[in-house]
């Protein structure tokens, strides 16, 4: 019979495991490499662009057991988010954290009168799908191993979906802040 800690010890990282947010992604402990983050209360914030977030979280079953994503954008948007990170040199932070996302999308041409600008019948708000949990939850997945330990130790936060202003391209503002 097993101990009633067995089902929450099998989902806790090996030691000898390498943590990695998707396959062939490196982990980052430092910005000066090789360093965890500091002890303390720590927030960092970095900018995803190039694409539009992605949902996860539906499924299509093919038979026989095999379910793919039903949106095709979760791997690359996943991978864009690992790349920024990165670049942008975030540390690994430990323990528990508070994510805090702004999904940005572009606004559809009909929006726009020929001239350019906004028609006033335009939403103010991106009130469309995807659905703004599901994006957080691509995402989530997506900083486990590479920002965060886990995805598992997000313990509360914010997400906002929104149009593009001015220059801005299509991605997420993430902000991560360690509650250590």
């Amino acid at each position: 019979m097993r101990s009633p800690d067995a089902c929450q010890n099998r989902h806790q990282p090996r030691e000898d495991a390498p943590a990695t947010g998707l396959k062939g992604a490196r982990r980052v402990e430092g910005a000066e490499g090789g360093q965890e983050a500091p002890a303390g209360p720590q927030s960092v914030t970095f900018r995803v662009e190039g694409m539009a977030p992605a949902p996860q979280g539906s499924k299509r079953h093919l038979g026989r057991g095999v379910m793919v994503e039903s949106c095709r954008e979760v791997k690359p948007w996943r991978l864009l988010v690992v790349q920024s990170a990165m670049a942008a040199g975030v540390p690994l932070l430990r323990g528990p954290v508070r994510l805090s996302v702004v999904f940005l999308f572009s606004r559809p041409a009909g929006h726009f009168r020929r001239d350019g600008t906004l028609k006033p019948s335009a939403p103010a708000h991106h009130a469309v799908k995807p659905d703004g949990d599901k994006l957080l939850r691509s995402t989530g997945d997506a900083l486990g191993g590479v920002v965060i330990e886990d995805d598992a130790r997000i313990v509360g936060g914010a997400w906002e979906k929104r149009y593009c202003i001015g220059r801005e391209r299509p991605g997420a503002l993430i902000t991560v802040i360690s509650l250590r």
